[in-house]
């Protein structure tokens, strides 16, 4: 009775499409059963616009790269004129998205630890950074965005999403400044405020960096608001990182007497400390939250650092497992920029490779969290998906369990003008499956 049900399939999923009313002429589809042939593909060939589908491939390609036990290294030694030299690997994890917000804490954490192992003072504090090059923004990111949180700068050493947070508060009266705080909350950044109180019905606040490094905050914030949140990358993510870690130290008693440095790790160095990070929590933030920053810095650690090298190394491991790359023409790890190009078939063939690797697979949102927060909420861990979206690009893939307990894999690549049909498409085929008995 079951192969009779899969066989009936097909066409109804053919008619799923015509009843979503999209152009075809944009569209590529995989569906299939895990681990079986494909029960539909459309155009499975043609490379399209992926958006953040194409975390799926840098996931998948970290799995056959680096492996489900792999973990991010940040070195710390002390050489022997007392510097205190950190060795990044590109970890993304220094923020405050598993500290209760507090974006130091992790920072603050290791300084006590340092102190442990009798690290009470230091000369210089060296960035070593050398893990990838200094291309710290990809030049195919949208030039009018790079401000924005998700065009965050990455490097072998960052910290808070390589961004300032930021929340802009009425002051006391009509026409009185605003409050603006900003988190990290150990620095103090120079802010040229010059945003308002408003008793007016509307308000709109702008940050920017000025051009002398300061952080510019204008406009207009209700008088009844209770604040308003807005991100601000850095321009520099490594000395972000050394600013906050210099802050940490100070904060927890260790005296730094001289200067923050970029340099490299001596020969002759005394280890002190190691902080390893899981690529199960990356993987997490990057598929569940649609996390730039996560992707790209795990997309470099795939090769020697560069966006090149990530993109021909994942490729090349993604080959030997079986992964079809024809096609292919990998740009960065998050899929931000629009020239990344991946057929139907890379997606279908990666996220059967590792269907059964629960590293990769319990990254996806499930239903009703993440980016599919407002979306299959019903279903809750019975689907798995990624969300891809940037302007004329409408994509989700990913594995649902039918109430028959069969599951399912697909991919569903729109690029067109229309995301609310390419939306209702995939809305219908993961509804389809999951109601297949």
């Amino acid at each position: 009775m079951f192969w009779i049900s899969l066989l009936l399939l097909a066409p109804s999923f053919s008619g799923e499409v015509d009843a979503a009313r999209i152009d075809r002429r944009g569209l590529s589809v995989m569906v299939g059963r895990a681990g079986e042939p494909p029960l539909l593909a459309i155009a499975p060939d043609t490379p399209r616009t992926p958006a953040s589908n194409m975390k799926i491939l840098t996931g998948a390609a970290a799995m056959a790269r680096l492996g489900p036990n792999f973990r991010f290294v940040t070195e710390f030694v002390r050489t022997a004129e007392g510097d205190l030299v950190v060795v990044g690997d590109g970890d993304p994890n220094w923020s405050g998205r598993f500290f209760g917000g507090d974006a130091t804490a992790m920072m603050r954490n290791v300084a006590r630890e340092l102190k442990a192992h009798g690290v009470t003072k230091c000369r210089h504090l060296v960035l070593d950074s050398s893990r990838f090059d200094n291309v710290t923004i990809h030049p195919d990111w949208p030039k009018d965005q790079l401000d924005r949180w998700y065009c965050a700068p990455v490097a072998a050493l960052v910290f808070n999403d390589s961004c300032w947070d930021l929340t802009v508060k009425p002051g006391g009266r009509s026409g009185a400044p605003a409050r603006v705080e900003i988190l990290p909350s150990l620095l103090r950044p120079v802010v040229l405020n010059r945003c308002e109180t408003t008793a007016g019905r509307s308000h709109v606040v702008h940050v920017a960096r000025a051009d002398s490094g300061e952080l510019a905050v204008r406009g207009r914030v209700q008088l009844t608001s209770r604040g308003v949140p807005a991100n601000l990358t850095v321009a520099d993510p490594v000395r972000f990182f050394g600013a906050g870690l210099r802050a940490a130290l100070r904060a927890e008693g260790i005296a730094v007497s001289g200067k923050v440095l970029r340099g490299k790790k001596p020969a002759e160095a005394e280890r002190v400390l190691f902080v390893r990070s899981k690529i199960r929590r990356t993987m997490t933030v990057m598929l569940t939250d649609s996390q730039n920053l996560y992707a790209e810095c795990l997309f470099r650690r795939l090769g020697k650092g560069s966006f090149a090298s990530a993109a021909k190394s994942g490729a090349a491991a993604l080959a030997r497992e079986g992964v079809s790359i024809q096609g292919l023409d990998w740009q960065d790890g998050s899929g931000l920029a629009r020239t990344n190009r991946v057929t139907a078939r890379t997606l279908y063939d990666a996220m059967q490779r590792y269907r059964d690797e629960p590293v990769f697979v319990e990254a996806f949102a499930k239903g009703g969290e993440g980016t599919l927060r407002r979306r299959y909420r019903d279903l809750k861990s019975r689907l798995r998906a990624k969300t891809g979206t940037i302007r004329g690009v409408s994509a989700l893939s990913g594995y649902v369990t039918g109430q028959n307990g069969g599951r399912y894999v697909f991919v569903i690549l729109c690029n067109g003008r229309s995301r609310a049909r390419a939306r209702a498409l995939q809305d219908r085929i993961v509804k389809r499956l999951a109601r297949e008995r």
